[in-house]
């Protein structure tokens, strides 16, 4: 008697996160981006955050079509960091990388991550990749001078080193990203920082100075619309800015950080501003000139 072998069906390694909320009108060029991978070894993992237009029926046409895997979940509009928390505790696969509904890929992103990643796999602390984003004609946003094109550091040091600045495209262990999910408040905002900055602390990241996603900046987007978004969310503002005050960016940084925490939480009325801070010995160090600085309505952007 023939005894039938068992084929063990592998899991696709990584998925490509997309959270998003009423954008039908530019999610195709992201899908397409994602049709044109030269591996399609990945799931796309979206969370609809509530969207009100006919994202659902779009996606459930994508699917359909079944030119790449898609994993769809809905949920009640509760913030970009809900869709985070949710897409990270529903990921299926082992690495997490991000994409904006606004973003799109490079034809040989995932192929690229993919490769990158099995660099990084049995190494305990490194969490995962980050590239560059680029504009449409490839340029790297924000500072491109860095020692190697490819190297392991830690973001602190990139930005006290080197001056590190712009937009990134990140891929992380997704059991990383789920011991450092999102803390739950009534905000629909908080700054990145409060997840990414916090990773930072325990992990390095394989850097690769390259663009591997690019960014144009819309109408209806988080950048462009930033210091609207803080002010209407003003917790999740300064849980960023907080966490912040503790990052390895050098002392004069951690200073700036530190006044513009504790001057938002003045302006905001956001009690336990001192208790709540991550970096008390520095609070009541410059609590003199904070109390300046406030006084003097600086910085200004707080107080228009």
């Amino acid at each position: 008697m023939i005894i039938p072998r068992k084929v063990k069906i592998m899991q696709k390694l990584i998925s490509v996160f997309t959270p998003t909320f009423n954008r039908a009108y530019i999610l195709p060029r992201c899908y397409r981006a994602l049709c044109e991978q030269t591996n399609k070894d990945f799931i796309w993992l979206i969370v609809d955050d509530g969207s009100t237009d006919n994202t659902k029926e779009l996606v459930n046409s994508w699917i359909e079509e079944n030119k790449i895997s898609i994993q769809y979940i809905y949920q009640m509009n509760g913030g970009k960091q809900r869709a985070v928390n949710t897409g990270v505790l529903n990921c299926e696969t082992k690495y997490f990388a991000f994409l904006d509904s606004d973003d799109y890929y490079e034809s040989t992103t995932v192929e690229k991550l993919i490769l990158l990643l099995d660099k990084i796999e049995y190494k305990p602390t490194v969490a995962g990749i980050l590239a560059r984003r680029g504009t449409p004609d490839r340029k790297i946003i924000g500072n491109s001078n860095l020692p190697y094109k490819e190297f392991i550091a830690n973001v602190d040091d990139l930005i006290r080193k080197y001056n590190f600045s712009g937009d990134t495209c990140r891929a992380y262990k997704t059991e990383v990203l789920a011991n450092n999910l999102y803390p739950e408040i009534d905000d629909k905002f908080i700054l990145e920082s409060v997840m990414l900055s916090s990773i930072d602390r325990d992990y390095d990241l394989y850097v690769i100075n390259e663009v591997f996603s690019i960014s144009e900046y819309l109408a209806d987007g988080y950048t462009l619309n930033s210091k609207k978004l803080y002010k209407n969310n003003p917790l999740g503002y300064a849980l960023g800015i907080n966490q912040l005050t503790i990052a390895r960016r050098g002392l004069i940084r951690k200073i700036k950080v530190t006044i513009v925490y504790t001057t938002w939480c003045w302006k905001h009325k956001i009690k336990n501003s001192f208790n709540n801070s991550k970096n008390k010995i520095l609070f009541l160090l410059l609590f003199p000139l904070s109390g300046l600085c406030y006084f003097l309505k600086i910085p200004r952007w707080i107080y228009e």
